[in-house]
Formats: C-alpha cells, structure tokens, sequence
C-alpha cells in the first residue's frame, strides 16, 4: 500500500512522517522516488527524499518519460519517477509513504489504479499556526508569503484526500492516521 501525505506549508508533513515511520515497524518511507531542482534542507537527508538534480537535467527527464507526474513549484520543478514505484506495486508485506505534492497526488492515484493500493491524506493548520511554525523554521518574512501563496489552491485538492486532518495537536494527528492506516490494511486482507 502507498500512502500519500500532502498539505500546506507547514503543516507538519516531514514531521508527521517522522513520527509513523518510528511507529510502524511495516511503514518505510520511499526513498529518492522523487527529483528536484531545488536546493537540499537539513531535513531531506534523514529521509532520503530527492535525486537532486539540475533544471536541464529535470527537463530531460521530462522529454525522455521518466516521471508520473511533474510540476513546477515555487520556482522548482519536482516529479514522481515512475521506477520508484515498482518497489510498492510488489511488495505486499510493508506500507510506503511520501510527501507529495496535491496534483502529484491526484495524477499518482491514477498510474497506481489496479496495480497497488493508494490511500491520501492531506495535513492543514490555520494560517496563524502554519505562519509561526514558519517563522520558526527560520523563514523570513518574504519566504513565508511565497510558502503560503499555494495554500488556496492546495486546501482546493482537500476533496481528492482519503483523510484531511488539521493537525494542530500531534499526538492526536498519529493516533487518527494510525487508526485510518490499520484500517485500511485490514482492507488489503
């Protein structure tokens, strides 16, 4: 089973995922499924998170086919690389997650339709909330607008997701996706 995690800026997705992965001993975090154009954070080197490459090499990429999807994103391109994916179409046995991005997600649902179960689950705050935890991230005033200028449009995907959470309270964010996730892999049986 793939699960898909998405949201606004801020609103806690690397951390959330984090935090199951230390949970769940069968949920593995699918590692450099994605590429980037952008410039690597502390944080993506715990998860292994993107191949990092350059905008003539992303472009490429794009030509030749090798992305399920791609977008073009606060001046970045990300994609979804289509051999990430074998990993999670054979093994029955373990869950894998990602942080994708909402259209990501929407076009991910339909390559993996009848080859593996997908389930999406979308993390909000309110804005006030999602500002600070910015400001604490050390975000300056300019990269917290140009972070929450996508919020409209990525709250507009909210009706695609299996699960949304506001997730203002962690424990309790966990605690509804760890219920929602067995309860799905009951489902899988």
């Amino acid at each position: 089973m793939f699960v898909a995690i998405s949201g606004i800026s801020a609103s806690g997705k690397n951390t959330v995922i984090q935090k199951l992965i230390e949970r769940r001993k069968n949920l593995k975090v699918l590692k450099k499924s994605s590429c980037t154009t952008r410039t690597p954070r502390n944080t993506d080197k715990d998860f292994e998170t993107y191949n990092y490459l350059t905008k003539e090499e992303f472009e490429k990429g794009i030509k030749d086919g090798i992305f399920i999807e791609h977008e073009l994103v606060h001046e970045n391109y990300y994609g979804t690389l289509k051999s990430a994916f074998n990993k999670v179409i054979e093994d029955k046995d373990n869950d894998y997650m990602r942080d994708i991005d909402v259209k990501g997600t929407v076009n991910l649902k339909k390559y993996l339709q009848g080859k593996a179960k997908m389930v999406s689950i979308f993390l909000d705050a309110p804005d006030e909330i999602l500002k600070d935890r910015l400001k604490n991230r050390g975000e300056s005033e300019e990269q917290i607008l140009k972070r929450l200028s996508r919020s409209d449009l990525e709250r507009s995907y909210k009706n695609h997701y299996d699960l949304v959470i506001e997730n203002i309270d962690l424990e309790k964010t966990l605690k509804t996706i760890i219920d929602f996730l067995d309860k799905e892999r009951k489902n899988l049986k």
